[in-house]
């Protein structure tokens, strides 16, 4: 299933640290996957699942990564 990269800004470093251990603790931030959902739909893709939290960039400011499924069925 194809994938769309979302990249979110992060507040600040410490913040960005402590969603990452949300979500490796297997649990979600919910304002977050909804963003993310929200940044798909307005990029023009429907998003089929829930985000994947795949991590953190590494440059400033840092920003959150997640991959959104999405269709790419034409209509």
């Amino acid at each position: 299933m194809p994938k769309l990269r979302i990249e979110i800004a992060a507040t600040d470093q410490i913040e960005a640290k402590r969603v990452q251990s949300v979500y490796q603790r297997g649990e979600r931030v919910v304002t977050l996957d909804d963003e993310a959902t929200d940044e798909t739909w307005r990029a023009g893709y429907t998003p089929v699942g829930r985000p994947i939290f795949v991590g953190l960039t590494n440059g400033e400011p840092i920003s959150y990564r997640f991959d959104v499924p999405v269709d790419t069925s034409a209509r």
